[in-house]
């Protein structure tokens, strides 16, 4: 790129451009390996950074590991929601037909729809969360990583590890009293 060092830590760069230049190469391997199509991958790194840049508290040092999991957690969940819709708009097919279920009555149907609002509301909460909390909660419920992952990838202890989601649940769990004390 003309006019870019590659030095993330570049003289002259706002914080955006130095978190765009340090870590967009590790967004695209990440996105273009779970997509397996660069075009979806160049457009879910977009996608990441847009969201990584609404929330510019999120980021701290851009040269700290815990940014570096914030950018994977973010880029890794534009892909996911990008297969989840794309999965919602293919036709089916009558491979494994009999491996789907009978259409739902409107009972179920409602329950999932409340279901999957829920689980957007508390995903939200979570994003609201400082950085560190939101990564581990993210890492261990939403992407099903086990805690000696979560610590491997963090470079942290188990134990360290546990006691972030301690505390990381313990300030969502408070956050949600506040939110459904300010409805009600």
């Amino acid at each position: 790129m003309p006019g870019y060092s590659s030095g993330a830590g570049s003289p002259g760069l706002s914080k955006q451009e130095r978190i765009y230049t340090r870590y967009r190469q590790l967004m695209f391997y990440i996105a273009n390996g779970i997509l397996h199509d660069e075009f979806l991958a160049e457009d879910a790194v977009h996608q990441a950074f847009v969201k990584i840049f609404e929330h510019p508290g999120s980021v701290g040092d851009v040269e700290c590991p815990q940014t570096k999991s914030y950018v994977v957690i973010i880029v890794r969940n534009v892909c996911f929601n990008m297969l989840r819709a794309k999965r919602r708009h293919d036709p089916l097919s009558l491979d494994g037909m009999e491996e789907r279920a009978p259409p739902a009555d409107d009972c179920c149907v409602a329950g999932l729809v409340e279901q999957n609002d829920a689980y957007r509301r508390l995903v939200a909460e979570i994003q609201k969360l400082p950085h560190h909390y939101a990564a581990v909660l993210l890492l261990k419920y939403d992407n099903g990583y086990s805690t000696k992952e979560i610590a491997e990838m963090l470079d942290l202890s188990a134990e360290n590890v546990k006691k972030l989601l301690q505390r990381a649940r313990k300030k969502l769990e408070q956050n949600l009293k506040e939110r459904e004390a300010e409805t009600v």
